[in-house]
């Protein structure tokens, strides 16, 4: 198929260069568009061996943190800050054992690691973050605190941590999450909205050689001390040599000023004087340092121009502190956007296709931009990407674009006119991992680059329920049977040399016998049996075992073991990982039946089922011991991900923390290594040893590889 694909697309590419039968060459190219897209539809979800199952419970969970809030709940981008991070201890903490706790960042990363740090309540009264557990971690996505010997927190204790950090370097909103050693599930504070530290300036249209309004919002008033009713404003350049112009009449402008801790006044606008980029006002009352102020100015967007023009504005009163706007582009916008994902599951992998008008033209060597952050829609997965101009008869597979998670650049091998009908499809996009309405999709071309925002989409939940777990009885360690429904063979598996891995929460125990363990097959029955030969981990929390007889491929499957030892530990976030070739059932969409029955009409709606899973990959293999600390990077695909790692020796744990990372991204992990750990690496050949990493991964499957550590 893909073959097929890649010959009919080379074919059009070859007659497209040589301008040649137009009318053909139109209808090959959305045949080709179409089979490409189909085509890639069906590879970018292709069968693949290991699932985790969904949630399942063991006992009663408690001991989790609770009431976690935070102050401020606004800041300003990049700006030192004083944060404080109260909550609810659940289970007692003691410095004594060990124990720890840790704030992780969800969404934008602070812009510097928190300093300053205190940890106060009950009798604990501590600064820093070393304890006796080890150094702690400071850094823009984790903050932990080891508790020193003589650190204790109750158990129902109202505990804050106090710390001054950078505030993220980017608009948006954040969050923290905090946990404990004693239980790892976090507890989240309400969102932190992030602002512009300074002026803002916004045009009232955008488009080259506009007659407009200027609005400049945010302006402090400092260090002035003379010229007190004076105000210039200059238009600088950021991108391009054009410049806005402001007029030169009294007219154009109104200022208002807000003393500090005062209302909003209006200040009359005696005179304007502008000599092209800059225009310096005269005001009636004088300001004083403290006031806040907000003005409209009219004037002329830059003339046409063939690249990108963009522009700020600083604005200085008398002899006082200049501040300098943000930019605004000038330029066309896009026309007749449309967007139109494959497949509208949150999480899935899949298709788009963009359709645009241009406005105006863009120069081969330029490109076509797309931005979605607030889901975010990763582009970072895309697998191809063709662009098809219906109007010019051309179209490319492209190479050499920039793709991230919520923003992909793709360059243009050749020039798009002025009002050209453009087409992109780009195969293996992945969609936000929450459910909501997209609103914010936006396209620049590099002739227009003002965004414009395609129309609401949905993306909606996965009908699938995944694999599933039920345990019976559910209690904490007491004997049970485990029984794993929903699973699909993902490939054959040969009867009596085909294997199934079993990777359980620590704590669990799989018997040592192989006759515990049976398939049953409800698509082949002759696939069903209970297994036989020698297991492999048998004993432990992993075990492998050889199903009896052959499974097909996209046969359904349950596997049933008995006389299973559950953990001691209650949890309700345990998973279960299948490696092999096994999946779980293919996504799908939610759907709602109705049934009608004269005289009186019955609707049921299936139960949405859990969202698709997260996948943790790219684990470092070697890193650097440092003042007992060791900082390791993962990165999260599919959908957000949260859970643990953990670092052993053999048998001994040696350290670990807890994460969170957005869909998409590589986070840095900071690990503060115990007393044994440290001992272990002292004591070691050239100050070098190998342990194991784990990383849990709530709704996911766990990952374990060998970390090289060296001091």
């Amino acid at each position: 198929m893909r073959t097929l694909i890649q010959k009919a697309v080379g074919n059009v590419r070859r007659r497209g260069r040589r301008q040649r039968a137009p009318k053909m060459l139109a209808a090959a190219a959305v045949l080709t568009a179409g089979a490409l897209a189909a085509g890639l539809a069906v590879n970018s979800a292709p069968a693949y061996a290991d699932v985790t199952s969904s949630n399942y419970t063991i006992g009663a969970p408690s001991g989790a943190v609770s009431g976690v809030l935070v102050t401020p709940s606004a800041v300003s981008k990049s700006q030192s800050t004083n944060f404080q991070v109260s909550f609810t201890v659940g289970n007692a903490l003691s410095g004594g054992a060990d124990d720890w706790v840790s704030v992780a960042v969800n969404g934008l990363p602070l812009s510097a690691a928190p300093t300053n740090i205190d940890l106060v309540g009950s009798s604990c009264i501590q600064s820093g973050t070393s304890g006796a557990g080890g150094a702690g971690t400071s850094a823009t996505t984790l903050l932990t605190v080891e508790l020193g010997t003589s650190c204790n927190l109750a158990s129902g204790t109202t505990a804050q941590l106090d710390f001054t950090a950078g505030a993220p370097g980017s608009l948006g909103t954040f969050s923290f999450s905090v946990s404990t050693s004693r239980n790892s599930t976090a507890a989240q504070s309400g969102n932190v909205t992030v602002n512009n530290a300074g002026p803002t300036l916004t045009a009232a249209l955008s488009s080259f050689g506009a007659n407009t309004t200027y609005t400049i919002t945010g302006v402090t008033v400092a260090g002035l001390s003379s010229s007190t009713t004076s105000l210039v404003l200059t238009a600088i350049p950021t991108a391009g040599s054009e410049t806005l112009s402001f007029l030169n009449a009294t007219a154009g402008y109104a200022v208002t000023f807000t003393p500090s801790g005062g209302s909003a006044t209006s200040d009359t606008v005696e005179s304007a004087t502008s000599i092209g980029a800059s225009v310096t006002l005269s005001l009636g009352t004088a300001l004083v340092n403290g006031d806040t102020l907000a003005l409209t100015a009219t004037g002329t967007n830059p003339a046409t121009s063939s690249s990108t023009v963009s522009d700020e504005v600083s604005v200085q009163p008398g002899n006082g502190t200049t501040e300098t706007t943000n930019s605004v582009t000038f330029g066309g916008s896009v026309t007749d956007l449309t967007v139109s994902p494959a497949s509208t599951i949150a999480g899935a992998n899949t298709v788009y296709t963009v359709s645009f008008e241009a406005a105006d033209a863009a120069a081969a060597g330029g490109s076509i931009s797309f931005s979605e952050t607030t889901g975010p829609t990763n582009f970072s997965t895309v697998s191809g990407i063709e662009v098809i101009d219906s109007t010019q008869n051309w179209h490319f597979v492209a190479t050499g674009s920039v793709l991230g998670d919520g923003t992909a650049t793709i360059p243009l091998s050749y020039a798009i006119s002025a009002h050209d009908s453009v087409t992109v499809i780009a195969a293996g996009v992945t969609n936000p991992s929450n459910t909501g309405t997209i609103t914010d999709f936006e396209v620049t071309t590099s002739g227009d680059p003002v965004a414009a925002y395609a129309p609401a989409y949905p993306i909606g939940a996965n009908g699938s329920p995944g694999v599933l777990v039920t345990v019976s009885p559910p209690s904490t360690g007491v004997t049970a049977t485990y029984a794993i429904t929903n699973v699909v063979a993902s490939s054959a598996l040969a009867g009596g040399s085909g294997t199934i891995e079993l990777e359980a929460p620590a704590g669990t125990v799989f018997p040592n016998n192989s006759s515990f363990f049976t398939v049953s097959d409800a698509t082949t029955p002759t696939g069903s049996g209970t297994a036989s030969g020698t297991l492999s981990g048998g004993g432990t929390n992993n075990v492998t075992f050889t199903v009896p007889n052959t499974v097909n491929s996209g046969d359904k499957l349950t596997i049933t073991v008995s006389d299973v030892l559950n953990p001691t530990s209650a949890s309700s976030t345990y998973t279960i990982t299948l490696v092999g070739g096994v999946t779980g059932l293919a996504p799908t969409v939610p759907t709602t039946t109705t049934t009608t029955t004269a005289p009186t009409t019955t609707t049921t709606t299936t139960k949405k089922p859990p969202a698709p899973k997260p996948v943790v990959a790219d684990l470092t293999t070697s890193a650097t011991v440092s003042k007992r600390a060791v900082h390791v990077k993962l990165r999260c695909t599919v959908v957000a991900c949260k859970g643990t790692i953990s670092l052993v020796d053999v048998v001994t744990r040696i350290g670990g923390n807890n994460y969170t990372a957005k869909a998409g991204k590589t986070v840095t992990i900071g690990i503060g290594l115990n007393s044994k750990g440290v001992s272990y690496l002292k004591g070691a050949k050239h100050h070098t040893i190998k342990v194991w990493a784990t990383v849990t991964v709530n709704g996911g499957k766990t990952i374990k590889t060998r970390l090289t550590l060296t001091e």
